[in-house]
């Protein structure tokens, strides 16, 4: 293979792997890399699956199944073991590695224990054609609490065998296993590599192909990266007007917006917003000029900048500035068209107009953002800022009602946390081989009692939007018409089950609201001279 600078980090993780891996009485090996190095070492994980690329003879398992509880977490790794293995015939063939693992069985107790058992037989059905196995788990999603340590705990007290290794992942500005790494320091180490994804970056554009001024504009780009993290606000400067120059000898109008919303970002970083507004105006001057020669990404450039600039006011505290400069990033979101951009301009206005006692133009430009979202599909809705723009309206309107529906959501899921946290303690005390009959019990008691506390929540959530007022209900009504036939306000409280509402357990506590198609519609301009009469707010 070529060398690289990339090439060369991956090579710096591989010999720390080797490096670490070795010591055989080090079962759990905990990977921290500065968070930058996140995609290099998911590149490294990803090269050792592929025959092309793979220079350890080591085999990467990644596990991101989400955690819960240690029972149902270890029953789900052991299915999605097997899946992927079944999965995985045909390649496994072409690489000619004999097949027939039989995979997880009643053996295997859905325990930390039994999760270990099955990749034990992994090695032993496939020890000939690996060194070790590693299991890299990484759970895309972890409840509240200490679960996922207690079930690593007992993972390590099975006593994996010398080929196989637990493998976690944490950075350095979040070392959120170093309780784990003390707790078990004879058998636990950390990985860690001398890679710097900024020199990797400068070394990749010096190297990378082309000739000429784009070589040189790309070096400079990664130079002003490397400062806008660790240089000051005159580096960048000096480094981006050497970058400006060449931009503007050849033409590039939209590289020129880019680099001075750099040099914006770092007067930003630093405090000074009166020089980071004046960068953002001249980034926009530039994509307005690239704009008036048919640059395609001129657009949004313009947009981009608009939207740095209401931040940069808002930072400044000045919040009656930045809302008219959102007006502004609004209008020209909605120019490309980009809705979900014209959407949040709209409601940022209305919550800087918030932020200075501004209640009736709040109203206004939160609205506008609802009216904004009518014409789109409903998952694109969910893509957009629409449900805080409907909760501003509901705070606006009735903050302590708002507060109320806050708690009830904070109250059931400590009490949804606090049902887990004890399911999970009663498969512990199973011990190490819990006989399944006994965790089906925990598991139906425990979907009952989560579904029983989740109607509790509707119902009491019901109540407080029932007692507002008809404004107040008129806008969780067009909640409910946009987004979810349940919304009842943030945070989003999900059904324990996933289970749609024919199969829940008790009826929906939904009941019917106003009409809120008045809201929906555009404001008519009053003829001059006449007086108009605005909505009571509470």
């Amino acid at each position: 293979m070529q060398d690289t600078p990339m090439l060369r980090g991956l090579n710096a993780l591989r010999d720390a792997w080797l490096e670490a891996s070795a010591d055989s009485s080090r079962r759990l090996l905990v990977w921290r890399l500065p968070a930058a190095a996140s995609r290099l070492l998911a590149a490294f994980f990803e090269m050792q699956r592929n025959d092309a690329g793979r220079d350890t003879p080591d085999c990467f398992l990644r596990i991101d199944t989400a955690y819960e509880l240690g029972f149902r977490y270890s029953r789900q790794v052991k299915q999605d073991l097997l899946d992927r293995y079944l999965a995985s015939q045909d390649d496994l063939r072409a690489q000619q590695v004999p097949l027939g693992w039989r995979g997880p069985s009643e053996a295997h107790p859905d325990s930390a224990q039994g999760v270990v058992d099955v990749l034990e037989s992994f090695v032993d059905h496939h020890g000939e054609h690996l060194r070790l196995l590693a299991a890299v788990l990484e759970p895309e999603r972890c409840v509240p609490g200490e679960g996922f340590e207690r079930w690593l705990d007992a993972a390590l007290a099975a006593a994996p065998g010398e080929r196989l290794r637990l493998v976690l992942v944490d950075t350095e500005e979040d070392p959120r296993w170093q309780p784990l790494l003390e707790r078990h320091a004879r058998t636990a180490r950390v990985v860690t590599a001398p890679v710097d994804m900024f020199a990797i970056a400068r070394d990749t554009a010096a190297q990378s192909g082309g000739r000429g001024p784009e070589v040189l504009y790309r070096q400079l780009l990664a130079d002003l990266m490397l400062l806008l993290e660790r240089g000051s606000p005159s580096q960048v400067v000096a480094r981006a007007g050497r970058a400006q120059g060449l931009a503007l000898r050849h033409g590039w109008q939209d590289q020129q917006s880019v680099v001075q919303m750099m040099v914006a970002g770092a007067w930003l970083k630093h405090g000074d917003h009166s020089q980071a507004i004046n960068s953002y105006r001249q980034a926009r001057s530039a994509a307005e000029g690239a704009r008036a020669s048919g640059n395609p990404v001129a657009p949004e450039l313009v947009m981009q900048s608009w939207f740095g600039e209401a931040g940069c006011w808002l930072a400044a505290k000045q919040p009656e500035r930045a809302a008219q400069t959102y007006l502004q990033a609004s209008a020209s979101a909605a120019s490309i068209p980009h809705p979900m951009f014209a959407l949040e301009g709209q409601r940022m206005a209305g919550w800087c107009h918030v932020q200075a006692g501004q209640r009736e133009a709040a109203r206004t430009q939160l609205l506008e953002a609802i009216r904004i979202a009518k014409p789109l599909a409903p998952a694109d809705r969910k893509a957009t800022t629409l449900p805080q723009a409907l909760w501003d309206l509901l705070q606006l309107q009735d903050a302590r009602r708002c507060e109320q529906l806050r708690q009830v959501a904070t109250d059931y899921l400590q009490a949804s946390t606090g049902l887990l946290e004890k399911a999970d303690a009663q498969g512990r005390a199973l011990g190490p081989r819990p006989p399944r009959p006994a965790l089906d019990a925990i598991d139906a008691e425990l979907d009952a009692a989560l579904e029983r506390g989740f109607h509790r929540a509707q119902q009491e959530r019901e109540r407080l939007i029932q007692g507002g007022d008809e404004f107040f209900r008129k806008i969780v009504a067009v909640g409910r018409d946009f987004l979810d036939p349940g919304w009842n306000g943030l945070p989003t409280i999900e059904h324990p089950l996933d289970h749609e509402i024919p199969v829940w357990s008790e009826p929906p506590a939904m009941q019917p609201l106003p009409d809120p198609s008045g809201l929906l519609q555009p404001p008519v301009a009053a003829p001059a001279g006449s007086a108009v009469t605005g909505v009571a707010v509470a």
